[in-house]
């Protein structure tokens, strides 16, 4: 699988707050940071998601753009959350040797 599906699979899975398959995707190493999260290691990342999928009973996202630049995914998607919020996210996602996500900054915007 190339990085674009990989990265393509990640926000399926995270719409799907399917917490077991993200795991298989993140390196032991991962760390996460958004507008609002700090989270470094595979278990703090998972705590992470499983926070944000306890507090929304839905998300959908929606990919606008993916642009790949080695081993870096640049994913310009929406998401909405419980079908009426909606908010532009930039996520740019760090991959390992091993293909394995080793890093997630989301910006707002």
């Amino acid at each position: 699988m190339d990085l674009k599906q990989i990265a393509s699979n990640y926000f399926a899975l995270f719409a799907a707050k399917d917490l077991q398959k993200l795991e298989n995707l993140f390196s032991p190493n991962i760390v996460l940071r958004d507008w609002d999260i700090s989270a470094v290691g595979i278990k703090d990342v998972i705590n992470a998601n499983k926070k944000i999928f306890d507090s929304a009973s839905s998300i959908e996202v929606f990919p606008i753009d993916i642009f790949l630049d080695g081993k870096v995914i640049i994913g310009e998607i929406e998401i909405l959350i419980n079908a009426k919020n909606r908010i532009k996210v930039v996520d740019i996602i760090t991959f390992d040797i091993n293909n394995k996500i080793i890093s997630i900054k989301a910006f707002k915007g």
